[in-house]
């Protein structure tokens, strides 16, 4: 009798000085008829995206603001007639940017003389979509073709966040068994079921994508030449979801 409740002593006060019960959350019971042990642990998945917001746009300079104005104008409608002609819905683009501005004299100053008069008023506009990872592709490069100078940082995201939160959550509860299995283990006693779990979802941090630039020419007037496509993939990363699970369990 001696032995058995130094045993169970033992075991409570393992489980109240390493795990013990989070303010305000729910009270299980322990005394020698009630035994448990808590825990609180986290763990991650990776899962591979399977969407991507991209952003293009089309940044120029010219002599007037109305000459740089509607050849930036000119250049959006090529890219937006090649993107719904493609089969985009047109409410499913977004414009993101749409500025004209006079160059400042300090900036015309690291231009070349002859290239100055060119350049004095800019305009930049930017469209984003959000697509499949092969169809943003193909949109990427519709748009460089039709002129786009620029891609932006893509944005990437996975279509079902509930099915990989809940694959988080599902590892963080296999982990909290294992764990408790191992420390009951290391006293001499055996885990029993589930009597409590709670769970504190985490994002972690957006995975880093991919950049390229197209160089515009060096003057906005008149026909451009484009230079070829280098091959740039979008690439989809694996994206990774965290879990933290509270977790209470009877000691047999």
């Amino acid at each position: 009798m001696i032995f058995r409740r130094g045993w169970w002593l033992c075991a409570w006060m393992f489980a109240s000085l390493f795990l013990a019960l989070g303010a305000g959350a729910q009270v299980v019971t322990v005394d020698q008829h009630n035994r448990t042990i808590e825990l609180t642990i986290q763990s991650s998945v990776e899962v591979q995206a399977d969407l991507v917001s991209i952003t293009v746009g089309y940044h120029n300079w010219g002599p007037t603001h109305d000459a740089a104005y509607q050849d930036n104008m000119r250049v959006a409608d090529q890219v937006l007639k090649a993107w719904t002609a493609s089969g985009v819905p047109r409410n499913e683009i977004s414009t993101q940017e749409l500025t004209t501005n006079p160059v400042s004299d300090s900036d015309l100053q690291s231009y070349s003389v002859a290239d100055r008069k060119g350049r004095r008023y800019e305009a930049v506009q930017a469209w984003s979509i959000t697509a499949k990872p092969e169809a943003a592709q193909k949109l990427v490069d519709l748009a460089v073709a039709s002129g786009a100078n620029y891609v932006e940082d893509p944005s990437w995201q996975l279509s079902d966040e509930d099915a990989a939160q809940t694959k988080a959550y599902a590892a963080a509860l296999a982990k909290a068994h294992a764990v408790a299995d191992q420390l009951a283990a290391s006293f001499g006693a055996k885990v029993g079921p589930l009597l409590y779990a709670s769970n504190q979802a985490a994002m972690a941090s957006r995975p880093m994508g991919l950049n390229y630039l197209v160089q515009p020419s060096t003057t906005s007037i008149g026909p451009r030449t484009w230079p070829p496509l280098h091959p740039v993939k979008l690439l989809p990363p694996k994206i990774s979801r965290s879990a933290t699970v509270r977790a209470i369990f009877a000691l047999e």
